[in-house]
């Protein structure tokens, strides 16, 4: 997968991101497009649209997954990196279910970045 069919994907599942990609700049590359996204899912956790948010936690993994290099990189430099500030509002509670539903693959990204970081 790369970084336009990363766009069509998210697309499908926050279809009000479309706007925000019809900007030029911000399809540019993997790097935009994951920002863009982690945007999204900043907005999601703060309105509490758990059911969305979830689908685009397990969408993310997918990109992580099934996503060339590039993406892969832009995914751990972006969104795993701000998932601590992403949930940082957040009652214990719902940052908890937050943690839980990340999938696995970004849950171990996440304590690699966590533990090289020397925390």
């Amino acid at each position: 997968m790369n970084h336009t069919e990363a766009i069509q994907e998210i697309i499908k599942i926050v279809p009000e991101s479309e706007e925000e990609f019809k900007e030029n700049y911000k399809t540019g590359n993997s790097f935009m497009v994951i920002n863009v996204f982690t945007k999204q899912i900043r907005r999601l956790i703060r309105t509490e649209d758990k059911k969305t948010l979830v689908n685009c936690l397990k969408k993310m993994n997918e990109i992580y997954a099934k996503g060339d290099q590039t993406l892969k990189n832009a995914v751990e430099s972006i969104f795993v990196y701000s998932l601590d500030s992403l949930t940082f509002t957040c009652n214990k509670t719902y940052k908890n279910l937050i943690f839980k539903k990340i999938p696995a693959d970004l849950q171990k990204a996440y304590l690699r970045q966590v533990y090289k970081s020397g925390m």
